[in-house]
């Protein structure tokens, strides 16, 4: 077969969308013709048709070698050089076009747009201004000036004859926050192009909307136009790991890498959902490409740091950790974090983790977080409790309750267990979001919980068990208020506090029932280095029988588990007078 007549055949497969077929007769031309240039700039097309554009640029180049005053090959090169973000060369490329051709309209067009991808906002203007001194009524170069110039009505005029202009409206609705109007002009211009481009958009402002179905449909519809898009990809990913498809979310993120080895977006989800099927080591490799690819986010070394904080790597942790939270103070939870950290690091370390904290706290002497944490590893009284307990509780409601289960918190079962049903009024000190109302509210029985932390009081609030709420110290409280209470309730609250005795003198003549951390071989409290003190029993016994509690119960159990190991407490019921148990 004659190389025309395999050509021909080769530009019809081409024509007809059989890209692969058409490709493999052009490159047995080549194998006995390599300086066919025609040959060499299909296969070019075909590469820049599959979004290949690198491998376009490796075709087109080598073919303007052979055909240096053939301007289709440098108009074609230009093309794939701006998609692949080479505007220098680009451009160069489409004013070697013009040079050559100096009468074509597309070549003005193009360097117009590779110059406005470039933020040359002047060039892109001039390019497109002498676009239509060539063709006066050449709609596209019209409706790109009235984008640059940000002129509305003229992109409303061109609507008609030309829909990217409905994309630009929409572009400009969304600048300005207008979705509503962003999603009628992008709906529109989908009626009348098909654009990859426009679909993506359009997809976007559909998941603003909450209309993920449509939003899956359009970006799917996106991927079947332009496959090599890794944003695109990267969205469809995203809600089929949503949608719980996170096998085929997970081959979604790796074709994305795989496209663009820089996606930011496909590495850092890639790395929350192998979290979610607890393949760590996989996840810690993911969030170090999305590190290095962008090391001032810090979001991204915070999740990072999570991950080698689950891994025990507390030192690595750190480093990640500081270097978010001193990139963005703003988050308390990350402080909290550090804190905790730091914690687990000093049952390691303990000189090298107290030095990271005074280093912390020479930088940030003003915060509640490390002036607690400074005073307690050094097993003193922390001046900042209260106020460490208040953040440290508020930023913990939303995941309490799924915490305190997994960690086989039990307390409030044990007093189900022994002393269920209550009746009377319960006063309920550091009541949380509710958990003791939770299991021992009944019909015979009436609730007033107290804590220091707003956004847990709004949990208990939501639940509908208290007959009052009060937002406060309550120490305070009890010091300044008759107590009209049955009982008084403290489930894993007197572990906050040094001194058991000023508490017990404040509940004298009610009923108590509280928990403490328990260790009989200290002389009457140790503070622990999380913070937490804890008491000797027998300590705390005869504080109860020296305020006249002359009925005390004291039951041994594991308060609940912390890294994998039991945490020692007592449940005490304290009573008054001659009333039994």
């Amino acid at each position: 077969m004659s190389y025309e007549i395999m050509f021909n055949k080769a530009v019809e497969l081409q024509q007809n969308g059989a890209l692969n077929e058409a490709e493999q007769i052009y490159r047995q031309i080549l194998e006995t013709a390599p300086e066919n240039v025609n040959v060499i700039n299909m296969l070019g097309l075909i590469a820049q048709e599959k979004g290949l554009h690198a491998e376009a640029v490796s075709y087109f180049y080598k073919a303007v070698t052979y055909a240096p005053q053939h301007f289709p090959l440098f108009f074609n090169l230009g093309v794939s050089l701006g998609a692949l973000g080479r505007f220098v060369e680009a451009a160069e490329a489409y004013q070697r076009v013009l040079k050559l051709k100096p009468d074509l309209v597309e070549a003005y067009i193009g360097l117009g747009n590779v110059y406005w991808q470039d933020n040359k906002i002047e060039l892109a203007r001039e390019a497109y201004e002498k676009s239509l001194t060539v063709e006066e009524d050449n709609v596209v170069a019209q409706t790109n000036l009235a984008e640059i110039k940000g002129d509305e009505e003229a992109l409303k005029k061109l609507a008609a004859k030309n829909p990217q202009a409905l994309y630009y409206l929409g572009r400009r609705a969304i600048a300005r926050k207008d979705y509503a109007a962003a999603l009628d002009f992008l709906q529109k211009a989908d009626t009348k192009i098909e654009s990859a481009e426009v679909k993506l958009l359009l997809g976007e402002m559909l998941l603003v909307s909450r209309q993920t179905d449509a939003a899956l449909t359009t970006f799917y519809q996106a991927y079947q136009l332009e496959p090599h898009n890794a944003h695109i990809i990267t969205h469809i990913a995203d809600i089929e790991a949503d949608n719980g498809n996170l096998g085929e979310a997970e081959k979604l993120y790796r074709r994305a890498i795989e496209v663009d080895a820089q996606n930011l977006s496909a590495h850092a989800n890639l790395a929350n959902l192998l979290c979610r099927k607890k393949r760590t080591v996989e996840a810690l490799e993911e969030y170090r490409q999305a590190v290095l690819i962008a090391p001032e986010t810090p979001e991204l070394s915070y999740n990072l740091a999570l991950i080698l904080k689950s891994l025990e790597e507390y030192e690595q942790a750190l480093d990640l950790m500081f270097h978010a939270y001193y990139l963005d103070t703003n988050h308390q939870d990350w402080s909290l974090n550090l804190a905790e950290t730091l914690i687990l690091y000093h049952e390691k370390e303990p000189q090298k983790a107290i030095k990271i904290v005074e280093n912390w706290y020479e930088k940030m002497p003003q915060n509640v977080v490390v002036q607690h944490l400074k005073a307690v590893l050094n097993g003193q009284n922390s001046p900042v409790q209260n106020q460490y307990n208040e953040i440290l509780f508020n930023n913990f409601a939303p995941t309490y309750e799924q915490t305190l289960r997994d960690i086989g918190y039990a307390v409030v079962d044990k007093i189900c267990e022994l002393y269920a049903p209550l009746s009377g009024k319960i006063l309920d000190l550091g009541c949380g979001t509710g958990l003791a109302a939770d299991k021992l509210k009944n019909n015979q029985n009436s609730f007033i919980g107290i804590d220091l932390a707003e956004e847990m009081l709004q949990i208990a609030k939501s639940k509908g068990l208290y007959e009052q709420l009060i937002h406060g110290n309550f120490m305070d409280y009890l010091r300044q208020n008759k107590i009209d209470a049955d009982l008084i309730l403290a489930a894993d609250v007197f572990c906050y506090f040094a001194e058991i005795e000023p508490i017990i003198r404040l509940c004298q003549g009610k009923n108590l029932l509280f928990s403490i951390e328990s260790n009989p071989t200290i002389e009457k409290y140790y503070l622990q280095a999380n913070g937490r003190y804890q008491h000797n029993p027998q300590y705390v016994r005869q504080e109860l029988l020296a305020a006249g509690y002359d009925d005390v119960a004291a039951t041994e159990m594991t308060l609940r588990y912390e890294n994998g190991k039991p945490v020692c407490g007592v449940l005490f019921s304290a009573k008054v007078g001659n009333q039994k148990r």
